[in-house]
């Protein structure tokens, strides 16, 4: 009885062993998805009327001048204001140099 059990038991582990190796059987870098390659149609538009174009090509003029115009307002009201001449760093840096000169004791 016990020589019957341990065959059924070591036939039912290979049959296991073998269900299992055969669903992992395919390639490792291979699947079974198939991919389709799927032509792209090119979409050809008809002609558009020439009056449309004028059109567009009115509104698109129009509104690229209105803009124009809102950024020239805009940049004219942050434009900053004159910069006084005195307070260039060339005059200041040279006042500090004289200051300088002055404090050291002459030579």
């Amino acid at each position: 009885m016990r020589w019957w059990l341990a065959v059924t038991v070591v036939l039912s582990i290979g049959w296991l062993a073998v269900e299992a190796g055969a669903q992992s059987a395919s390639e490792p870098g291979r699947t079974d998805l198939q991919t389709e390659l799927k032509r792209r149609r090119f979409v050809v538009h008809p002609r558009p009327n020439v009056q449309v174009v004028t059109q567009d090509v009115g509104r698109a003029v129009v509104e690229m001048e209105a803009e124009q115009r809102r950024d020239a307002l805009v940049r004219e009201g942050v434009r900053p204001g004159p910069r006084r001449p005195d307070l260039d760093p060339a005059v200041s840096s040279g006042i500090q140099q004289r200051n300088l000169l002055r404090a050291l004791p002459p030579r």
